[in-house]
């Protein structure tokens, strides 16, 4: 009986061993050292974490997730990782405006919402817009039974920004097919002119994908991104903070975007107040999805729904 007992013992013991050896196996992997990233989502998150758990490694231009355990797969791309990380290319500070929380953009439509500029189509017309007309089309909005259509006469404006001044959170929706353009062009512009002049911020596209911008002093600032826009609709935000001269920041969907190449010059300067709103589809050199240059078939048809501008982050409407 005491020989029985000890070798149960043992057994118990060797069982107790290899238990927690197993458990120590089974530990989170370490991400490795994300990759410096050039295209849509920025950088490259963290490597496979070693067997056992998810790793996580950091990415330029915002966090990556590990990949799984027992060699997985490498981590997201690090402009997905943080949902709020300040934008790559134009640097912001610490708990500046890119590192704010995301907003939750509420309820869709104008009459359910109170900002100082809005439009979603759906109650026409409307005296503080111009350039409105026959581009307003039903049977293919974001939300609602309307949206903006062009081109032709692909813009349309207002001066009355109400309580903005010189920073500016916009929000929009927009679907461009089966492509952005390749070729430069503005889908929003900010003036500091009424009259669509003077310096503007820039929400606009080249490359087939959105870029950022700043008009002014001389020249043009860009701020090329690899984010191509999808042929379906998406929620694109923009930061405009001309109190500070600094680099006009984007989101799409909720996700920061990372600029690729950035533009060192011309010096961007302060904005007293903003005083004219565009928004549309205005090409520099074509509407052509493959060709730089002219219109070349197929071209950009593009549809943009629920705008909105205020004092602070909007957000995308929720589903």
């Amino acid at each position: 009986m005491s020989g029985t007992f000890h070798s149960f013992c043992r057994i118990a013991a060797v069982t107790l061993l290899v238990g927690a050896c197993s458990a120590q196996s089974g530990r989170a992997g370490n991400g490795g050292q994300g990759t410096a990233g050039t295209s849509t989502g920025g950088a490259t998150g963290g490597g496979a974490g070693s067997s056992g758990g998810a790793g996580a490694g950091a990415g330029a231009g915002g966090a990556g997730n590990g990949g799984a355990g027992s060699g997985g797969a490498l981590g997201s791309g690090g402009v997905a990782g943080d949902r709020d990380a300040a934008v790559d290319g134009p640097a912001t500070d610490d708990g500046g405006p890119g590192d704010r929380p995301s907003a939750d953009g509420g309820r869709a439509g104008c009459a359910q919402n109170n900002y100082p500029v809005c439009m979603d189509f759906e109650t026409l017309p409307d005296a503080k817009w111009t350039g409105v007309g026959a581009n307003v089309q039903t049977g293919k909005a974001a939300h609602g039974n309307a949206a903006f259509h062009g081109p032709p006469n692909s813009t349309i404006s207002t001066t009355n920004l109400g309580a903005i001044t010189n920073v500016a959170w916009g929000r929009f929706y927009l679907h461009m097919t089966p492509a952005a353009p390749v070729g430069h062009g503005a889908i929003v512009m900010l003036f500091d002119q009424p009259g669509r002049s003077g310096n503007w911020y820039e929400v606009g596209f080249e490359f087939n994908a959105l870029q950022g911008n700043w008009h002014g002093n001389g020249g043009e600032r860009y701020m090329r991104t690899k984010m191509l826009l999808p042929d379906k609709w998406v929620c694109v935000e923009f930061f405009a903070d001309g109190a500070n001269a600094a680099p006009i920041q984007l989101w799409m969907d909720g996700v920061p975007i990372v600029y690729s190449d950035v533009a060192s010059s011309p010096t961007i300067l302060k904005t007293t107040k903003f005083a004219n709103f565009t928004i549309g589809l205005t090409p520099y050199h074509g509407y052509s999805t493959i060709n730089y240059e002219g219109n070349v078939m197929p071209m950009t048809d593009m549809w943009i729904d629920d705008i909105a501008l205020d004092t602070q982050r909007i957000g995308c409407i929720a589903n």
